[in-house]
């Protein structure tokens, strides 16, 4: 089984498309805040999460459940797709909607291995893999250049590297980010 959670005006064929709001005809209408999911333990293959985390779980233990439920509903090696502004740019900066910034560094708190080693090596980041007992492991990050930077890459005038330095530095220079987050169950 294949979802595409908060899918909005975006319905993809071959998937279950959820949205809380009944307008666009989703094939399901559930808000994502709300546990449990209809749907059955280790029964979905694929997620696709499209500017939705942006908007969801203001309140960290919503949040919380948010993501346990994904871990529930998903089989092991399951993929997520999760699609987000770049929490440094002015599209997600300007949306009222937005009540958390999606992070690298905020989803690798979800991935036990992370987590272990961390506490091995006594550094203070919340375990949240072990306390939440869900295990998420990021596969993969594409970044969006905003259009100006990707000019410039595209025209010779700055390397990627370049592009890294100023993206610990600066806001609008990524656009979006694109992180496959696969699940993984023992």
């Amino acid at each position: 089984m294949k979802l595409n959670l908060g899918c909005g005006s975006n319905i993809l064929e071959n998937y279950i498309n959820l949205d809380k709001f009944d307008y666009y005809n989703p094939n399901v209408v559930h808000d994502l805040e709300v546990t449990p999911y209809p749907f059955e333990d280790n029964s979905v293959d694929e997620i696709i999460l499209r500017h939705i985390l942006e908007h969801v779980g203001q309140n960290p233990d919503i949040f919380h459940n948010i993501i346990k439920e994904l871990y529930r509903i998903c089989k092991n090696k399951s993929i997520i797709e999760i699609t987000v502004p770049h929490p440094r740019h002015d599209d997600f900066l300007s949306d009222p909607t937005h009540v958390r910034p999606i992070t690298i560094e905020g989803l690798q708190l979800y991935d036990k291995e992370n987590n272990k080693k961390w506490q091995k090596e006594g550094y203070t980041n919340t375990p949240f893999g072990l306390i939440l007992d869900v295990n998420f492991k990021i596969l993969k990050v594409d970044l969006k250049l905003d259009e100006k930077y990707k000019k410039l890459i595209d025209e010779k005038k700055m390397s990627p590297h370049d592009i890294f330095e100023i993206t610990q530095k600066y806001n609008n220079v990524v656009k979006e980010m694109k992180i496959l987050w696969s699940v993984v169950k023992d």
